[in-house]
């Protein structure tokens, strides 16, 4: 891969004060949001008493098995001896003293995100049916060098006090070198979303690996001889110590194979991540419509948590409910901070683009699954906010 030659990089972000940042940020993936749909919701954060604090922290406690529930890198069959270790690694590299730096902010009324995403090349070695990534893909030109990814990271997600940042492409083995800047800089805060294709390597983070059914409907969707491959990669990955989730994404294609997935990859994978596909066309044939074929999906896979390993699957059962209509117009999309393969940040969402003439994500027909397990885990029944 031919990059072209670096230039300084210049973003008016890396000037910003934290608080700038988190205002301006907020204002323009608003502002992405209300150019697609007049419906969506402003969800705006209470300002809370003394005593609205001790109640707000009680129901945070309350909710703190979702949000355990919800730690990619748990073991899918926990014994007190892993909650320790999640508890001991997530006390590490300052992760604790950040997180609580970001819920001070939040009981503040400040909205700043707190997780993040990069798409760090823009090119795929596949070209998946249902992938939006395509439909928004530019020419290949621009993508940042390490050190210019370096750059980016230590002016925007470190400066915010980012939690944990989702490495994504195109296909982002292509750089590995790239992967490797964002172990060193953020370790033990980052999670690589691979196609599999490619041999994984040791990182300071895990990896989610994309599986789309069972092996005819994902080679349908992915292509020939791919899942083998992919699954070849994962197994040695995982017997060698590395730690992998898999996520698979529910279309009309393949939401009729999730069971049989769920089966076969509970021995091979330790956690699996579901999401419904999100359209970016009107009448896309990939959409799962919402009514009786996906709620009869979701109680399957409900129904394998509750009679089969209730740790397996990483969405909890408020997502899945989310997930049955239309949550997306009162999506928290300010809690995540989404940078292209440019370092531009994208709007409305990680879904979305910089470029202001790209197809936008349907909002009102979203599966993604970070924003609405955001929603359903750290905001049940909308606490702490009002419209």
């Amino acid at each position: 891969m031919t990059l072209l030659s670096p230039e300084p990089l210049q973003r008016e972000y890396f000037d910003w004060s934290e608080e700038e940042f988190a205002q301006k940020f907020v204002e323009k993936i608003s502002g992405g949001r209300l150019k697609q749909s007049d419906t969506y919701v402003d969800l705006k954060i209470k300002k809370t008493s003394s005593l609205q604090k001790v109640k707000t922290t009680y129901q945070d406690l309350t909710n703190l098995p979702n949000l355990v529930k919800m730690l990619p890198a748990l073991a899918k069959d926990p014994t007190p001896a892993d909650y320790l270790r999640s508890l001991n690694n997530f006390l590490r590299d300052n992760r604790a003293g950040d997180l609580m730096h970001w819920y001070g902010k939040m009981r503040e009324g400040t909205k700043t995100p707190l997780f993040g995403s990069a798409d760090i090349v823009n090119v795929c070695n596949l070209k998946c049916v249902h992938c939006y990534w395509w439909t928004n893909r530019e020419a290949t030109a621009g993508e940042l060098t390490p050190e210019q990814w370096r750059t980016v990271i230590q002016n925007s997600f470190k400066k915010m006090k980012i939690a944990n940042v989702t490495v994504v492409g195109g296909e982002p083995m292509l750089r590995k070198d790239v992967i490797k800047v964002f172990s060193d800089e953020l370790k033990n805060r980052i999670s690589v979303v691979t196609n599999g294709m490619f041999p994984m390597m040791d990182i300071n983070g895990f990896y989610f690996v994309s599986i789309d059914g069972t092996e005819e409907t994902h080679n349908r969707i992915r292509g020939p001889n791919t899942y083998a491959r992919i699954k070849k990669n994962v197994q040695e990955f995982v017997g060698s110590g590395g730690s992998v989730a898999i996520n698979m994404t529910l279309n009309t294609l393949n939401y009729k194979t999730i069971v049989d997935v769920l089966h076969e990859w509970d021995d091979i994978a330790g956690r699996i991540s579901i999401q419904f596909h999100t359209p970016f066309i009107d009448n896309d044939p990939l959409w799962l419509p919402f009514g009786d074929e996906r709620n009869k999906t979701i109680d399957s896979i409900m129904e394998f948590s509750r009679t089969e390993n209730k740790h397996f699957v990483i969405n909890s059962k408020e997502q899945f409910e989310l997930m049955r209509g239309n949550w997306g117009y009162k999506c928290p999309n300010w809690m995540i901070l989404p940078l292209d393969y440019k370092g531009n940040i994208k709007t409305p969402c990680c879904m979305g683009s910089a470029s202001e003439n790209a197809l936008q994500p349907h909002c009102d027909k979203c599966g993604l699954a970070p924003y609405s397990g955001l929603l359903a885990s750290m905001f049940p029944i909308e606490k702490a906010m009002t419209n």
